[in-house]
């Protein structure tokens, strides 16, 4: 079944893909969105919380008055810090409703390139040709599980993004691996849902940052000048100049991305956490087997002794790793045509991949451009960018018109 055929399709309808969704509709590009509005974001827990502060956390569209602390200010919810995630999702799903509702909530599950148009295919059967595509599907590909625990069948392991809730594991040992604050609020749900926890982190502390003072002295907001990625002088810097690390070379622009923002726990989980949640710093998995229906992991601790623990079940809260061959819907000879820095897409200034026309945006565009991608304050940056670009490879004959009215909306 041969759909209708559009200018530019986004895949995805996260943060990313309704903020550049946003832009292009605001510019009169031909466009059609595919994918579950705020999925990713529907599936997280309850009591968890966003990382970020509110003004940093906005579907970026140019709009008045569509920004998250508006939205959480008209509904009575806190407008800084702490914000729910669940606020978060239905503030998105909000925006969809309100600029959006044209979005097709199907998942892409084919993408082609001919050489001179792209082929979508979608869940439903329809085929969809496109002369540009943005593919903007965050997180929920890249789930990182390391090599010690994959080979655990999916009964006993799972990834702490896999989970709405944790009640199933009410008086069950569990495992949870890592350090971040991921792997902390699993195991702080946990042992307040009834599961008996143990938290294996690698590091030899935990890091929590510390709430956020409005009314810091001038010398300290001097030293620490505030900034979409918190307070700190290289954060002000990344967010003001969103594309500087992507002209550092390579290696070192990877290496800083990967280091900086390192893993750490929200100040709210703090007093949850200490004192209640048992955990074992400087502590590796080496193996893991599965006997039955326990999990027996071999881990290494500090001074080199190695020990067997027994669990029912284990949570990797170990985070993600971007990867251009884990996008399924991606056809095999596309995906061998992409360029990549480690196994992320390698993107132009432009955002646009080494295929002509295919666009990344989000988390898989980090390695690209820097750790402020990873968070959807980046999107403020990339939805305007990519939008711009896809007009100047547009229509000549439209091109100059819209290139004045997008400079005039900025």
């Amino acid at each position: 079944m041969v759909g209708r055929a559009t200018e530019v399709a986004v895949i995805g309808a996260g943060p990313y893909g309704l903020s550049i969704a946003g832009h292009l509709l605001e510019q009169g590009v031909g466009f059609r969105i595919f994918g579950k509005p705020m999925s990713f974001w529907l599936r997280m827990p309850a009591s968890i919380n966003l990382k970020s502060f509110a003004f940093a956390t906005s579907v970026f569209v140019p709009r008045e008055h569509y920004t998250f602390p508006e939205y959480c200010r008209s509904h009575g919810l806190e407008d800084v810090e702490p914000c729910t995630m669940a606020s978060f999702a239905e503030y998105g799903l909000w925006v969809q409703r309100q600029l959006l509702p044209g979005l097709e909530a199907v998942d892409v599950t084919g993408l082609r390139h001919d050489g001179e148009h792209f082929e979508l295919t979608l869940e439903d059967g329809e085929r969809v040709r496109a002369q540009r595509v943005v593919v903007a599907t965050g997180l929920s590909n890249f789930q990182y599980v390391p090599a010690e625990l994959a080979g655990l069948p999916r009964e006993l392991l799972t990834h702490s993004s896999e989970h709405t809730s944790f009640e199933q594991f009410a008086g069950k040992d569990v495992a949870v691996v890592g350090g971040g604050a991921s792997a902390l609020e699993a195991a702080t749900i946990l042992q307040e849902t009834g599961a008996r926890p143990l938290l294996l982190v690698r590091d030899a502390e935990i890091v929590f940052h510390s709430k956020f003072d409005p009314h810091r002295s001038l010398r300290e907001r001097f030293r620490y000048p505030n900034s979409v990625l918190g307070p700190g002088r290289k954060s002000w810097v990344l967010g003001r100049f969103p594309t500087l690390l992507h002209y550092l070379p390579e290696a070192r622009r990877v290496r800083f991305t990967r280091q900086y923002l390192g893993p750490s726990g929200p100040w709210w989980l703090r007093d949850r956490f200490i004192g209640k949640v048992p955990h074992r710093l400087e502590t590796r998995v080496t193996a893991a087997d599965a006997r039955g229906d326990k999990v027996t992991l071999h881990v290494s601790e500090k001074g080199g002794a190695s020990r067997p623990l027994v669990f029912d079940h284990v949570i990797a809260g170990t985070g993600y790793e971007v990867d251009v061959d884990r996008l399924s819907f991606l056809d095999v000879g596309l995906r061998g045509r992409i360029r990549r820095v480690v196994r992320a897409p390698s993107l132009s200034r432009h955002f646009e991949s080494s295929v002509p026309g295919l666009y990344f945006a989000g988390p898989a565009t980090a390695l690209s451009f820097g750790p402020l991608f990873r968070f959807v304050a980046g999107a403020a940056h990339a939805a305007p960018t990519v939008t711009r670009h896809i007009i100047t490879r547009g229509n000549p004959l439209t091109r100059l018109g819209r290139r004045m009215s997008f400079g005039a909306a900025h």
